[in-house]
């Protein structure tokens, strides 16, 4: 591929993902896509390998409901641990204690996740856990090790630069 080419896809709208797509097609190694495009390696290599993985079924969307919500209570409280929580002018909305209790802790970080029409808050554990169950999930052999995986293709990326 010569130059005009390489400048057209640089240049052109097409998101950046698609940019590393195209210059991994056109034969050129992870480490140059990476400085041609001012990224990280770690970005282009995360944009190939993904390229790689199995792709999730989508989620069905819920059954419509005839009355929304008739389940929960005038106090907020639920059957099944289900909340009716405020949301204020600046988009904060607060917890209450016994959720918060089980999530760990009165303040620090959570992790939400948006699945269709909603959210599901996670203690930092419960996110830890599912990440390690993902990378083990999509790792063919339960020995490897990532890392090490990474570090091998960096170095023979940069003896063949």
């Amino acid at each position: 591929m010569d130059s005009s080419s390489v400048a057209r896809i640089v240049g052109s709208d097409m998101t950046i993902s698609d940019k590393i797509r195209a210059l991994d097609a056109a034969g050129y190694p992870r480490a140059e896509i990476a400085r041609v495009l001012g990224k990280r390696y770690q970005h282009v290599r995360n944009v190939l390998e993904a390229d790689r993985l199995p792709r999730a079924q989508p989620r069905r969307p819920p059954p419509p409901r005839d009355v929304p919500y008739p389940h929960l209570q005038e106090d907020g409280r639920a059957f099944s641990g289900a909340y009716r929580l405020r949301v204020d002018a600046e988009g904060r909305v607060a917890l209450p204690s016994e959720v918060l209790a089980v999530l760990g802790g009165r303040s620090g970080v959570l992790i939400a996740d948006l699945e269709a029409d909603r959210l599901v808050i996670l203690s930092g554990r419960a996110a830890a856990m599912r990440a390690r169950n993902l990378v083990m999930r999509h790792s063919a052999d339960p020995g490897r090790v990532l890392s090490e995986e990474l570090i091998a293709e960096r170095r023979a990326e940069a003896a063949r630069d």
